[in-house]
């Protein structure tokens, strides 16, 4: 056999083909990257320790705060901030919680009790400085973790002192009677242990790389659901049982789940303060526990007295902490909505409840699990809004802080322009057409 002459005959060398020879399939030689599978983004490096570990502290001490963790809490979390050595990269959520405790300050202006207003205003800054501060110092699942399980153990703290207490009693399995902890109030007890659910859910995203981390978290929901009924709680303990009927639903129905509960949920928000309610259903949940009062314990009768006074001055409010230190009832309107409405009209409305639908709904959309944790959020934490007094609570706004944290952590981050469904098994597909070099004037195709 004659061999081609150099420059004019065909390239039989192990390096060239020709550009006619059919492309035959090599069994076993590697793929070229172009076609292979693309591996996950590197995960997000790990904040600053001890950044983590101040806010640790602050965890810990909104599971069962003493008095001075209100006063302390905004300083905490701004020294949380600067030990990071980063400036906060405020995102719209961000300046929507900032421009919260902005407006509450500025209630001083027109607030008929400044004594009272001023309290109250620091309290609403401190939950947006550390829904800031949160959302800043956690970067990586290792701060997760610490501050999550942090506030969790304070909450497991929690929980036994209050089976402690029944059991001390020999009334373990009566939940008609309420038990709590000396010097805190039950209910705020009962709420605090709810949103320790919540980020009991969110642990259990976070660690579902491994079984024990996963599995623990929902282990601990026994306990906090069990001390959550003994403190006897109408509205944490159905808010319990609503949020996790609600996870296992958007596990078998999500699409479904989610437009039912968000749409449940704005519209008992809007309806229940207007006395737009079915007065027969609240009068049932009254009866629960076997200690029913006619009026929700006072409930229905200060909704509508709340509401005459958010209307004498419906667009800023009477003044943070105006209406609770001077009403005749001589406690708080027990609904969000009216709460945040007398304190700081409608924009503060706007401005508190666009912060706590925007976390939710941003994170509901990054995926499954994100669609599960905000889900199961709005279901534990709705008979809350409606009932209960928790505005400026370091727990709640430290959950939804970390709710919000979570996509960002678990699993590879979405491609640009894929389903969430799909991020996590892409593939691009081998390319049919063979890549071609020019070699001394001729085209020819490269072995793959």
């Amino acid at each position: 056999m004659t061999a081609a002459p150099p420059e004019t005959g065909p390239a039989t060398g192990p390096r060239y083909r020709t550009a006619t020879e059919p492309l035959v399939p090599a069994i076993g030689r590697r793929r070229r990257a172009a076609d292979a599978r693309p591996a996950s983004p590197p995960a997000p490096p790990a904040g600053s320790l001890p950044a983590v570990l101040t806010l640790c502290v602050v965890a810990f001490l909104a599971a069962r705060p003493p008095w001075w963790s209100f006063n302390y809490g905004a300083i905490l979390a701004v020294l949380a901030i600067v030990l990071t050595g980063r400036l906060p990269r405020l995102r719209p959520l961000d300046v929507a919680a900032l421009l919260t405790g902005c407006w509450a300050a500025a209630s001083l202006l027109w607030s008929s009790r400044t004594d009272l207003t001023g309290p109250a205003a620091y309290r609403y800054i401190s939950v947006g400085v550390l829904f800031v501060a949160c959302r800043h110092v956690v970067r990586g699942r290792r701060d997760l973790l610490l501050v999550g399980w942090t506030f969790l153990g304070g909450c497991a703290v929690v929980a036994v002192e209050v089976a402690t207490g029944a059991r001390s009693q020999g009334q373990v399995l009566l939940f008609a009677e309420r038990y709590g902890i000396a010097g805190k109030e039950v209910n705020v007890t009962a709420y605090t242990l709810a949103a320790g659910v919540v980020l009991a859910l969110v642990l259990a995203a976070a660690g579902a790389h491994r079984p024990l981390l996963r599995l623990a978290p929902l282990a601990l929901i026994v306990l906090l659901g069990y001390a959550v009924l003994l403190t006897g709680s109408r509205g944490a303990a159905i808010g319990v049982l609503l949020g996790l009927v609600v996870a296992l639903a958007t596990r078998i129905a999500p699409r479904l789940t989610a437009v039912t509960v968000a749409g449940l949920a704005a519209a008992l928000v809007a309806l229940v303060p207007f006395g737009l309610a079915p007065k027969a259903e609240l009068l049932w949940l009254d009866g629960l526990y076997g200690r029913p009062t006619g009026d929700i314990s006072g409930r229905l009768s200060i909704w509508p007295y709340a509401l005459s006074t958010w209307s004498e001055s419906p667009l800023a409010g009477s003044g943070a902490g105006v209406f609770i230190g001077t009403n005749p009832f001589e406690i708080g309107p027990h609904n969000l909505l009216l709460t945040v409405g007398n304190d700081l009209g409608l924009v503060g409305v706007a401005l508190y409840f666009a912060t706590m639908a925007g976390a939710l709904v941003g994170t509901a959309r990054t995926g499954r699990a994100g669609l599960l944790t905000a889900c199961a959020c709005v279901g534990i934490m709705l008979p809350i809004w409606l009932t209960g007094q928790w505005e400026t609570s370091l727990a709640f706004w430290l959950v939804l802080a970390l709710v919000t944290v979570l996509p960002g952590i678990w699993g590879p981050r979405r491609h640009t322009g894929i389903a969430a469904r799909h991020a996590r098994s892409r593939r691009r597909r081998p390319s049919t057409v063979a890549p071609t070099v020019t070699v001394r004037g001729r085209t020819v195709t490269t072995s793959r």
